[in-house]
């Protein structure tokens, strides 16, 4: 446990803050009974396995095990060390610490690798310096007036910390006068290396939009020319590093995911502009992509904080195109629920913005929302003449198709009646015709079910399901976790535990909790689990120990539900152990034929079981 914090700073943090409401800004929470549940933000998962305990302020992950207070979840989520951990989760909580505690850790920073570390403050430098350049200096000129032509404000430029990089080499004397090294310099993705081993710039007369993590750091860019150059990329985009994974990170969505909580909704735009676009208009909720589509871990990141994503592309033909593969890809992926956004004119958010102004955009984004087999009907439409027959049936084929998928029954039915009514076919025949590709549906889904089920065939649930299978307690085991669960809740049965003669748990771990258990009580005379995890260094103690916070034992403890556990671990688990290894000798000694130590063992295991007998008959 680190002392660079008083004990009485985190202490007054720990009591300070609600874990809920810290962990529920990073996981989309719901209630449970007493405890609190959610997509685990350490792994992927579809069913919610992770849960919060607001009574003992701990957390909790029923399939990768994790678990702790509430500094340990920031510890894990950001990345961060406990100090550092603590100063966090007060800055999330609005606890106020003095200036002498949050200079001392700023000059003390241990919380990351120092190369991570370093990584970090060059690209937060590399985007203040392009952001100067681009606001501030002649060679900026030209890409500030592309901005605010395209309708970027200066207040807009600084919020989002936009910049320029001239066709001119900057960086490398720059940050070599703040004493970094060519390896940092080769490896931070901001160069690309010649083969004579020379540095050139990566990012070269283009205007920048800083990448940042979910806590707002800049760990890249995105850089669009400046001018059109048929030999270079519109876009370019940092190589992944250190810090940059781009399958991990989507735009905007460290300001973003506040709004997304509050109107439990994301908008998923197109591209960067969109992004700008959609937020001048008060739509603040959006986010966008690194590439042409979502990723697993992008589409994780949205699941964890809403139910709800809008996919609000550009309304040309190629923008709808892209809206379909979008949503063939997130429907087999994700449980939110999904809908679009549809730009009329084929215009894009930006287009649509500049022609109708943010009003009209702000409702457009709260009112216009349609389902994915609307979007679909508009959809397939496209490049057919629904006046001739042989387009029409391909049409209702598309369609229906799409509808067999559709669970609910009242959904479909919305959607035959405006399919008969639009196109004069009867109800029935139309839900024949349904029903076939249903059937048809249902049985490749039942095929695939059983391809699941196929030896060999590694299966995520079935990963999930192995972690969440609790391994064999015997009795001896079982006595020893009730034991220590009720001695540290309990302090009378601590002290009646503390005064019996030579007392010790068999198994290691619950002795080392037992022992280190001693010096907490030493200090505070209530027991509390959030507060007692910092004094457990070692994983493995944690995980056992919240393991028993979040066991379901009866409230009250009795005299007599002690004394067995005390009995079982002192008295029959050592006789247990005897017999075992007895059992074992003779084992050996009859594959070796030596009849003389057979004869022995036989009467030392009649012995002991003879014992063993005697004491359980007392016991009863």
């Amino acid at each position: 446990m680190s002392r660079r914090i008083p004990e009485e700073v985190i202490e007054t943090v720990r009591s300070s803050v609600n874990i809920v409401e810290i962990v529920g800004q990073y996981v989309q929470l719901r209630k449970s009974g007493k405890n609190y549940f959610g997509l685990c933000p350490f792994h992927e998962e579809k069913t919610p396995s992770f849960s919060v305990t607001e009574e003992k302020q701990i957390f909790h992950c029923f399939s990768c095990h994790r678990g702790g207070n509430v500094f340990k979840f920031i510890m894990e989520i950001e990345n961060l060390s406990f100090p550092d951990a603590v100063v966090r989760v007060a800055e999330l909580g609005n606890v106020k610490l003095s200036k002498e505690i949050t200079d001392n850790l700023s000059n003390d920073n241990v919380s990351e690798s120092s190369e991570t570390t370093r990584m970090k403050t060059m690209y937060n430098d590399a985007a203040h310096l392009f952001n100067h350049i681009l606001v501030n200096t002649a060679m900026g000129e030209k890409a500030l007036t592309y901005l605010h032509e395209r309708g970027l404000d200066d207040a807009m430029i600084q919020e989002f910390n936009l910049g320029f990089a001239p066709a001119k080499e900057l960086l490398e004397a720059f940050f070599k006068e703040k004493g970094l090294e060519h390896q940092l310099l080769r490896k931070s993705g901001l160069f690309v290396e010649l083969q004579d081993g020379s540095l050139k710039e990566r990012f070269q007369n283009r205007v920048l939009f800083p990448i940042r993590d979910p806590r707002g750091e800049t760990i890249a860019f995105s850089g669009r020319l400046l001018i059109k150059d048929d030999k270079q990329p519109k876009y370019l985009n940092s190589p992944e590093t250190l810090i940059f994974n781009k399958r991990k990170v989507l735009f905007n969505f460290d300001k973003a995911k506040s709004k997304i909580r509050q109107q439990k909704s994301a908008i998923l735009f197109e591209g960067f502009m969109d992004v700008l676009a959609a937020y001048r208009a008060g739509v603040e909720n959006g986010v966008a992509s690194m590439g042409t589509s979502l990723t697993n871990e992008q589409v994780y990141l949205l699941e964890r904080i809403t139910d709800h994503l809008d996919i609000c592309y550009d309304g040309d033909d190629p923008g709808q195109h892209a809206t379909a593969r979008a949503i063939n890809l997130l429907e087999p992926l994700t449980k939110m629920e999904l809908g679009v956004l549809h730009i009329p004119e084929k215009m894009d958010p930006d287009e649509y913005v500049k022609k109708y102004g943010s009003e009209k955009f702000h409702e457009l984004a709260h009112s216009s929302r349609e389902t994915t087999i609307a979007f679909y009907m508009r959809y397939y439409e496209q490049d057919r003449n629904l006046a001739n027959e042989a387009d029409q049936l391909a049409y209702l084929a598309d369609v229906l198709q799409r509808l067999a998928k559709i669970k609910s029954p009242v959904e479909r039915d919305i959607y035959l009646n405006q399919l008969g009514k639009r196109f004069g076919i009867e109800k029935s025949n139309l839900e024949a015709q349904l029903q076939t590709y249903a059937t048809k549906d249902s049985r490749n889904r039942e095929f695939a079910k059983q391809e699941d089920r196929q030896p060999g065939v590694l299966r995520k649930d079935r990963i999930v399901k192995a972690r969440n299978e609790q391994r064999h307690l015997d009795r001896v085991e079982k006595a020893e976790r009730l034991l220590l669960y009720r001695l540290l809740h309990d302090h009378n049965v601590w002290l009646k535990v503390r005064e019996i003669s030579n007392f010790s748990f068999v198994h290691d771990p619950y002795q080392t909790i037992y022992l280190i258990a001693e010096g907490y009580f030493n200090v505070y005379s209530e027991y509390d689990t959030a507060r007692f995890l910092d004094y457990l260094e070692d994983e493995s103690l944690r995980q056992l120990l919240i393991e028993l916070a979040m066991s379901v034992y009866a409230e009250d403890t009795s005299e007599e539900e002690v004394d067995d556990c005390v009995d079982l671990i002192m008295k029959q688990s050592p006789l247990e152990d005897k017999i075992r290894d007895t059992k074992k000798q003779l084992s050996d000694a009859k594959r070796m034929n030596n009849n003389d130590l057979v004869t022995s063992l036989t009467i030392k295991l009649v012995n002991l079981l003879r014992q063993q007998q005697i004491e359980k008959s007392t016991s009863l």
